[in-house]
């Protein structure tokens, strides 16, 4: 399978979101598809600030940009993952056609490695569980990184 060009998975998210928007009778809106456009261009995942970054360079304010992740959560186009228990360090994703994701996701520093595993994949996806049926899952795995290691050890 080849890996899809930041072109492809911006077009394919744009069908769905136009279906999305066609099908809950809401009007077609161009700051939308100017957010939906940037968050595609982002290294995933990506933290709520670096959208409103990007989005800012093309004149859109941050509660417009709020409101459209919102939307994308609905629309099933992102993920929104809580990187802790506080909720504070939220990240988004774009699934598009994926079914599972693991990452490591350095505590000092903040760094997110995608990880291919495919034992732990086939693990999860073997697991039974009671009263549920696995669409997707994420795995986050937390620790320190070799760099934060290594800077650690030399203070």
């Amino acid at each position: 399978m080849k890996p899809r060009s930041a072109e492809n998975k911006a077009s394919e998210m744009q069908r769905r979101l136009d279906a999305y928007v066609e099908e809950h009778n809401m009007r077609r809106s161009p700051t939308r598809d100017l957010v939906l456009a940037e968050a595609c261009k982002l290294p995933q995942p990506f933290a709520a600030s670096e959208l409103i970054e990007a989005a800012e360079k093309q004149h859109i304010s941050m509660p417009t940009v709020y409101n459209v992740l919102q939307l994308l959560i609905k629309a099933r186009i992102l993920l929104k993952v809580n990187r802790d228990s506080t909720r504070e360090h939220a990240m988004y994703e774009i699934l598009a056609g994926k079914s599972y994701a693991i990452q490591m996701y350095c505590t000092r520093c903040g760094r997110v490695t995608p990880v291919q595993s495919k034992v732990l994949n086939n693990a999860i996806k073997a697991y039974k569980f009671n009263n549920f049926n696995l669409q997707r899952f994420s795995l986050f795995v937390y620790g320190e990184c070799k760099v934060c290691r290594s800077y650690k050890r030399l203070y």
